[in-house]
């Protein structure tokens, strides 16, 4: 990877959401209210599982943190369960998404000081694993040249949807292998209007919260624009990985109050934001019923809608079962 050693990259999986915007959805999957990553809306494996195997592809498996919440322990066993409890980043309950990657972010500096992390959320839907993970070697390799940035994977929008944050890009700043990297003009997170009225579609980027970056940077970046919450987490950062540490993540959880990552610090941090657009995997964020639904019809996938149903057809080029 460039100079980069493969044992210095990390992932990080988000799987702490409460899935509340899918439960009627999911519902006619299971009979019974369940986030959406623990689900198999295609084939068997759960989206976690999904995410877990792209992962997989580029990482060894004592190099994934994956982070979920006490509530969901249950299901985040069924889905993963040949990953070891310390590969398991356990939260009290949700406080968003800057907590939930504060949380593996320390673990994996204290494991790795010198590791680069991709953050892979748990929600999305990919149909060449392979070539996403190409993309993410190559941003590694970007961050290790330049690495003071951090690295959106960006898809082009091909439709008005508000449900994701936005980037408009600048000048082109490198490449990594085959793939293009941009500066970042501005960086918006589901805003109401910035696809219809104030920027250029060719210049702009939905975000898919893939980031890469060092560590050490994103944790600098949070320290700097969440600094309320360096003394409730500054006893998590001194017992990670010992026996203290559960007492030490519940206390800082009480402490503070939720906060988004992309609102607190990537809306914050656009001059070090670079941008690689992977509009070509076929990727798209499974947070809402209607992108499901419309994903299903595009590349002809059969929904499991109902839960008993296991084997179904799928798509060429994508493994669903």
């Amino acid at each position: 990877m460039n100079g980069m050693h493969q044992h210095d990259l990390w992932g990080i999986i988000l799987a702490g959401g409460s899935g509340r915007r899918l439960q009627r959805f999911s519902r006619l999957f299971y009979g019974h209210d369940r986030p959406k990553q623990y689900c198999a809306f295609i084939g068997t494996r759960t989206m976690l599982r999904h995410t877990y195997d792209r992962a997989r592809m580029l990482l060894e498996p004592e190099r994934i943190l994956t982070v979920t919440t006490r509530l969901h322990r249950r299901f985040a066993a069924e889905s993963l369960p040949m990953v070891p409890e310390r590969m398991i980043v356990e939260q009290p309950y949700c406080r968003e998404t800057a907590a939930a990657m504060l949380l593996p972010l320390v673990k994996a500096a204290h494991r790795s000081p010198d590791s680069v992390v991709v953050v892979y959320p748990s929600d999305h839907f990919v149909l060449d694993g392979w070539k996403l993970s190409s993309a993410v070697a190559g941003a590694a390799a970007a961050v290790e040249r330049e690495p003071e940035s951090v690295v959106l994977l960006g898809v082009r929008p091909d439709r008005d949807d508000r449900g994701y944050g936005w980037i408009e890009q600048g000048d082109e700043t490198m490449t990594a292998g085959s793939e293009r990297l941009f500066s970042v003009r501005s960086f918006v997170e589901k805003p109401d209007s910035f696809a219809r009225t104030r920027h250029d579609p060719q210049r702009t980027f939905w975000n898919t919260f893939i980031v890469v970056a060092r560590t050490s940077l994103l944790l600098r970046l949070i320290d700097e624009h969440l600094p309320e919450w360096r003394g409730p987490f500054a006893r998590y950062r001194e017992t990670v990985d010992s026996w203290l540490e559960a007492a030490a993540i519940e206390r800082a959880y009480a402490a503070v109050a939720p906060g988004n990552f992309s609102r607190r610090v990537l809306e914050r941090s656009a001059d070090r934001l670079r941008v690689m657009d992977i509009s070509d995997v076929g990727w798209s964020d499974w947070g809402e019923e209607r992108r499901i639904r419309d994903d299903a019809a595009r590349f002809d996938l059969r929904l499991n809608l109902h839960h008993d149903e296991r084997r179904l057809p799928f798509a060429p080029g994508l493994t669903v079962h």
